[in-house]
């Protein structure tokens, strides 16, 4: 089983987790996050590390998408800053496994894998941008 195919089985069991078993699938997202970020960084792939932290910024950024989306339940502001709370729990783990490799591999670290951390961070920072009341439920009384 490649990969690409493992971590789709992941997100895939995550969103159904998190659309049938709602509280329980967005508590575990952290988990799920950290399994596959694990997975990009540390398996033996011929990926390069900029393409390994496009790859964790896309499956981090599907599996809270797939959330606020599919995840049971009523998103109101309280939900959603749940939702926020356990993304960085599951982000800050990450970014460490992300320095680790940097830390881990000093001979093949140059500009592009620093600035493929940079654009990880980045590209996390314009996901929240985007994304961040996206499912909520409001409701205007007047």
């Amino acid at each position: 089983m490649s990969l690409l195919s493992l971590l789709v089985l992941i997100l895939f069991i995550s969103n159904v987790i998190g659309h049938f078993f709602p509280p329980v699938g967005i508590l575990a997202s952290p988990v799920f996050i950290i399994i596959m970020v694990g997975l990009i960084i540390f398996t033996a792939n011929n990926f390069k590390f900029f393409i390994k932290c496009l790859l964790a910024y896309s499956f981090i950024g599907l599996n809270d998408v797939g959330l606020r989306l599919f995840a049971g339940g009523i998103h109101d502001s309280e939900g959603i800053g749940w939702i926020n709370a356990l993304f960085f729990a599951g982000l800050l783990p990450c970014v460490i496994m992300l320095f680790a490799w940097l830390f881990r591999n000093r001979n093949s670290v140059n500009w592009i894998s620093i600035s493929g951390v940079l654009l990880f961070v980045f590209l996390i920072y314009i996901h929240l941008q985007i994304f961040k009341t996206l499912g909520t439920q409001i409701n205007y009384h007047f």
